[in-house]
This record gives C-alpha cells, sequence and structure tokens, in this order.
C-alpha cells in the first residue's frame, strides 16, 4: 500500500491503427460506450426515471441534464488519465493516497455493490418473469439466481469476455432504446414537448414531497453512480485507447505480460501530440457521440412515457412491478402482444446490465487488489478476475434472502451512492491536475465544471446526511 511518486519511464503515446484518421476508422473503434449505455440503461433509466415521470411529471427532469453534464466530464477526466498513462483507474487513488484506493474498492465496490445493486437487479428480472409472464409457484429468488446462472459462462469461458459483453450489450440497448423513441413518438404533442423542456431546465426545483425522487436520479439516472468513471476508463483500456493500447488485456490465454501496474509519462513531442490528438478523438467520439446521447435520451425517453403513459392511469412501477407497470408503454399502442414484448425486452436490457456490471466490477476489484497488494501480482488478473465473478454471484444471495425486495435493495445503493459521488469527481479532479502533463489535460472550463459537479454532490450528501431528503 504504497503511494508512487513517480512512472516507470516516459514513453511516446502510440500510433493509433491505421484509418483512423477518418470518421469510419473511428467508429469501428467505439465500443466501451455501448457497454456502459446498456448498464445505465437497465438501472436508471429504465426503473427510476419512468417511476420520476409517474409521479411528478417532467419536473425533475433538470436532474437528468445536470447529471449528463457533470458524470461525462468526470468519465472524460478518468479516461484520459488511462489513456495517458497506460494505468488503471484505481491508480489514480492509490497516487493521490493509498486510503483512497482501500476505502474505495471496500466501502463502495464491495459492500455497496456486490450486496446490493445485483441483488436488486435480479429480483427486479425475477418480477417480470412472475408478475409479467405469470410463472407461478417458483421462488423469485431462486429465478433471479437462474438468471444470473447464465451469465458465469458468457463470461468466463469466452476467450475474451470484453467482446462478448460489448456486442451483447449493443444490440441489447439499441433494441430497448429505438422502440421507446418509438413509443415517445406516438405521444408526442408540441405542448408535451414543451413541458419537457421546461422540465430540463428548471435547475433546482423540487416539487413538494418529491426530494426522494431527486436523490434516485442525482444518484443514478444517467450514468449510474460513482464508480461510472472507474468502469468506463477501465473499459478503454481494455479497448486499448491511447497509452493502454501497449498494456496487457484482461483476457484468457494472453500472449502478452500481465497489465502494468505502474505505468508512464507521455512524451510532449510533436509525435506524441500528434498521436494523442487521434486517440482523444476516438474516445471523444465514444463518449460525446454515443454514451451521452444514448444516457440522456435514454433518460428523458422514459420520462416522458411515465409522464404522459403512466401517471395519467396511475400507474407508479414499485415493488416486483418495477418494470412489469411499464409495459403499459407498448399495450397503449400494440396489445397485450406489445406488452410482452416490452417485457421481453426489459429483461434483456436488465440483464444486459447484469453482464455489463457482473464484468465491470470483478475488474475494478481485481485491479485495486494489484494496485494495493503486491504480493496478489503473483496470481494472473484474468484469474484474479475469474475468481470474483464467482465471488460476485454468491456474494448477492443474502441480500436477495434477507430483503427480498428489488426496490429496498436499489434504495439503499443509491443512499450509499450520492455519499460517494463527490468523492468520485474529486479524485479524476487531483489526478489529471498533479500526474500528467498539460499538453494532456482537458480546457479549464472542463476542469470548472468537475469543480461544480463535486459542489454540487457534496450539497445533495448534506441533505441526505441532514434527513432533509432521503432515497
Amino acid at each position: 500500500m504504497v503511494r508512487p511518486s513517480e512512472y516507470s519511464e516516459v514513453k511516446l503515446i502510440p500510433k493509433p491503427p491505421s484509418g483512423t484518421e477518418s470518421l469510419r476508422g473511428i467508429i469501428a473503434w467505439l465500443g466501451p460506450a455501448y457497454i456502459m449505455a446498456a448498464m445505465e440503461v437497465g438501472s436508471g433509466e429504465l426503473i427510476f426515471s419512468a417511476q420520476a415521470g409517474a409521479r411528478v411529471g417532467m419536473l425533475l427532469a433538470w436532474t437528468l441534464l445536470l447529471s449528463a453534464i457533470f458524470k461525462t466530464t468526470n468519465n472524460e477526466f478518468a479516461i484520459r488519465y488511462v489513456m495517458a498513462t497506460g494505468e488503471s483507474p484505481m491508480m489514480m487513488y492509490q497516487r493521490i493516497h493509498p486510503i483512497f484506493c482501500t476505502f474505495y474498492w471496500i466501502v463502495q465496490i464491495i459492500i455497496r455493490h456486490w450486496m446490493f445493486w445485483p441483488a436488486g437487479a435480479a429480483l427486479a428480472m425475477a418480477g417480470i418473469v412472475v408478475e409479467g409472464y405469470g410463472v407461478k409457484g417458483l421462488d423469485p429468488v431462486i429465478i433471479g439466481l437462474l438468471l444470473y446462472v447464465v451469465i458465469l459462462p458468457l463470461l468466463l469461458v469466452a476467450k475474451r469476455a470484453y467482446v462478448v459483453v460489448e456486442k451483447a450489450c449493443t444490440v441489447m440497448v439499441i433494441a430497448m432504446f429505438i422502440s421507446m423513441l418509438i413509443v415517445g413518438a406516438f405521444i408526442t404533442t408540441p405542448e408535451r414537448i414543451g413541458d419537457a423542456l421546461v422540465g430540463l431546465f428548471s435547475f433546482g426545483v423540487i416539487p413538494v414531497g418529491a426530494a426522494d425522487l431527486a436523490i434516485r436520479l442525482l444518484a443514478w439516472a444517467f450514468g449510474g453512480g460513482p464508480e461510472e468513471s472507474l468502469k468506463y476508463s477501465l473499459y478503454v483500456r481494455e479497448k486499448g485507447y491511447g497509452m493502454a493500447s501497449e498494456v496487457a488485456k484482461v483476457a484468457r490465454h494472453s500472449s502478452k505480460e500481465e497489465p502494468v501496474i505502474i505505468g508512464w509519462k507521455p512524451s510532449t513531442d510533436n509525435e506524441s501530440l500528434k498521436n494523442w490528438k487521434i486517440w482523444l478523438r476516438i474516445a471523444q467520439a465514444d463518449l460525446y457521440g454515443v454514451y451521452l446521447p444514448i444516457g440522456l435520451l435514454g433518460s428523458l425517453i422514459f420520462m416522458y412515457c411515465g409522464t404522459w403513459i403512466l401517471k395519467p392511469a396511475g400507474l407508479v412501477p414499485s415493488g416486483y412491478k418495477l418494470a412489469v407497470v411499464q409495459s403499459e408503454f407498448f399495450r397503449r399502442f400494440f396489445g397485450e402482444f406489445g406488452a410482452m414484448v416490452y417485457l421481453f425486452l426489459a429483461m434483456v436490457v436488465l440483464w444486459s446490465t447484469a453482464v455489463g456490471n457482473m464484468d465491470s466490477y470483478p475488474r475494478i476489484v481485481a485491479s485495486a487488489l494489484r494496485v494495493n497488494f503486491p504480493w496478489v501480482r503473483k496470481v494472473s488478473e484474468y484469474k484474479l478476475y475469474a475468481i470474483l465473478v464467482v465471488l460476485y454471484f454468491f456474494l448477492m444471495i443474502p441480500a436477495m434472502v434477507g430483503v427480498r425486495q428489488p426496490e429496498i435493495l436499489l434504495l439503499i445503493d443509491i443512499y450509499l451512492s450520492v455519499l460517494l459521488m463527490a468523492l468520485a469527481f474529486l479524485v479524476p479532479f487531483i489526478a489529471n491536475l498533479l500526474w500528467i502533463p498539460k499538453e494532456f489535460r482537458p480546457h479549464p472550463i472542463k476542469f470548472a465544471i468537475l469543480a461544480g459537479g463535486i459542489a454540487f454532490y457534496l450539497y445533495f450528501a448534506m441533505l441526505v446526511l441532514m434527513g432533509v431528503a432521503r432515497p
């Protein structure tokens, strides 16, 4: 648990693949954003954005816009660090102080996420099977566990789990996204668009009795919780953007050495800066061209449909019927067959969210263990990853059996998320300021935006601690 003071050496930013100077070449290298979008559409968007629309309409749409601005900026800071150094994003925490890294992966990853989020998602999927498709007589806990069991071989047997996850998430998230846009188009009128725009820019407006919804949306809707930048930048490292193209992948039978612990300081000569600009265009196209629009529009379209379909009918998603109630989106226009189609899409999106998270969190913890404890490095990162994937499955069982209601488990997760969000913004801010050359840092305006995000989430964390707002 030593705080590193230097890099292993000064290194030239690697040359990008041939063809990436063109738009077509850049598009071919996109990918991390599809996994991230799939993970988020299945949590904050599908569950809590629709719930907010059903309760208070579009009045809290501003929380989605601010989350999009702050969280996307924070992701870019983390991505830049990984691209410039080749290091794991967990090293950002270690470089500031080992206690940050240790606290983060123990409290945030193991306690907060491994027990509560996966258990809640599993029970939400079980709710679709039991309440939506009418499969009675089976315990929802058993159904949830069986749905997760299918994921294990997908991650453990595939030679390149990342590629499998990327392709699965891409198909699933696009299918749900396009379907919801079609439903949204059916109910759209100029007046409703105007109402949505008013909510989008009514910053700070929280309807009476809706503070809990605001916290839910700020913590989760658009971009997930405080671990978001870690997940995104780890997938950027796996994809091989920038200096990360020199780093071994977390794959079975890798012919390269293990992923580096201490990375490189990027050279600032002309060739290195030229290569950096191309890599940065690829990363920003992934972040701002795919992740941001899908995440923001995905959040807004669920809230919009909740406002104009669920709210007039007096339907609010909750409990095991979190996703089942939302089948009204399709039932309204396509009858019972449409409702069954929606339930299928909700199931596969929640499942793809589970796949993405079950892949990403073991990556984070495996990396954190190797960063924190030198003796752990004797075990390959893939073996650590595989062990943690299995542990991930078993650690969520006590929470599922003990609580059994998906919404309660997800709310516990949100409560902890909002308390940790400011820290998750502070670390990439400091890392970019202190640990990479100025030529590779974000624009000063982005530093100002991220500083605003730190203050913003500190404010809401204080409201939660004082009891003014609770998830």
